[in-house]
């Protein structure tokens, strides 16, 4: 499998300055996780698993507990990244770093296949209700240089019920302003109480009323097919910040291993015996 991979997602941090309350980092918003530990992932751990896949297509920057973006040494691993993918993927709430950097950034990105996902829930009133922590024109300014320096940003938006009604101003600012695309996010798990993350006051915050795959709960049947599976529809590796490895994001925490060979047979699994956290995240 590992031989075939083309695509690997990347959390090059667990640290993060936002405290959004769908993260798993915070368990709603409000202070961290106990077992949480703050590190970046070494340049050394991650060209070496990089040197084993020889068809990789993407390196995709996610995270499950951090921002990319807040890595001390996330140039280095873009530089490393650029060696080894024909694209590099960047996903951030886009409110660190200053100009300067940003500029630095795109710099180092321009001259390859490239896309940087700038996290904007809204408009100035709405974006900060859920990407609690970050400002909305702070974002908008990173973004604004970014791309004006050469980069290729995408404007990322998860809709709620308090910022629904903005979805096409957003399209249109974004079209305006010169982002390749609008992307939608919907995938956002309410598995604890919203809370404020200065007050720990619990928030009201309601899912987008046009969208059930918001509330997977709601789940019939927990069926898994290779179609809904993002580790087998796009042949993918995820690696987090200690430097393990997992089949893909949703299993972080409970598939990793030090070596590829230890990985989980998903296909073998899904068949005969799915892991709990599949059924969880991609049944349908």
């Amino acid at each position: 499998m590992i031989s075939t991979a083309k695509w690997l997602q990347v959390e090059a941090t667990t640290k993060c300055n936002a405290s959004c309350p769908g993260c798993g980092r915070s368990r709603g918003g409000f202070g961290t996780i106990p077992e949480l530990v703050i590190e970046d992932l070494k340049e050394t751990v991650f060209e070496q698993y990089l040197q084993q896949m020889p068809n990789l297509e993407a390196i995709d920057f996610c995270g499950t507990y951090g921002d990319a973006i807040a890595a001390y040494n996330i140039k280095l691993l873009t530089e490393i990244a650029k060696r080894y993918a024909k694209k590099i993927i960047v996903r951030t709430n886009g409110s660190l770093r200053n100009t300067v950097w940003w500029v630095q950034y795109a710099n180092i990105l321009k001259d390859h296949d490239h896309e940087v996902w700038f996290c904007l829930d809204g408009l100035a009133d709405t974006h900060s209700i859920y990407r609690q922590g970050t400002d909305f024109d702070t974002v908008l300014a990173n973004a604004q240089t970014f791309m004006s320096a050469g980069g290729v940003a995408v404007w990322q938006f998860i809709p709620w019920k308090h910022n629904e009604h903005q979805i096409k101003d957003c399209i249109r600012m974004s079209q305006k302003l010169g982002f390749k695309r609008f992307e939608f996010v919907r995938d956002v798990r309410k598995e604890f109480p919203f809370r404020h993350y200065q007050t720990g006051a619990e928030l009201d915050i309601v899912t987008w009323h046009n969208d059930n795959a918001m509330s997977k709960y709601k789940k019939i049947r927990p069926i898994i097919t290779t179609e809904y599976c993002r580790h087998l529809s796009q042949p993918s590796v995820y690696l987090n910040a200690n430097g393990k490895i997992s089949p893909c994001c949703f299993l972080n925490t409970g598939l990793c291993a030090d070596r590829f060979e230890d990985l989980p047979d998903i296909a073998h699994q899904l068949e005969n015996n799915p892991s709990a956290e599949c059924i969880h995240h991609c049944s349908r």
